[in-house]
């Protein structure tokens, strides 16, 4: 397999892993989107193939969730609840937050993901 191939193999594939699109992917490798689509094609790769095989290995841990009492108040001002998606974004939200915004944030947020 000459050099170019096995460069654009590996890139493909990381590719498929990251669950990111090929526009997103691209800017980050600078390169074109449309050349990825071409060598993913090219070399027979089908993202559904390693979609599968990540998405498992990407299922977040359930943890535990304690409702507070109405009128409970959060131990201290700074503590926050943080949400982890599985590809590593990060939302923190205050102590005081809008759920109706908040639920908006989490749903676009995993219909992206």
């Amino acid at each position: 397999m000459d050099e170019s191939r096995r460069i654009w193999r590996d890139r493909v594939a990381r590719w498929h892993r990251s669950g990111h699109s090929a526009r997103v992917f691209a800017e980050q490798e600078g390169i074109n989107a449309g050349t990825l689509y071409s060598w993913s094609r090219r070399l027979g790769m089908k993202r559904s193939e390693h979609r599968h095989r990540s998405d498992k290995a990407m299922l977040p841990a359930l943890l535990p969730v304690v409702v507070a009492p109405p009128g409970a108040t959060a131990p201290s001002l700074g503590a926050a609840l943080e949400i982890v998606f599985p590809d590593g974004a990060v939302v923190r939200v205050p102590p005081t937050f809008d759920e109706e915004t908040l639920a908006r944030v989490v749903r676009a947020l995993g219909g992206t993901r």
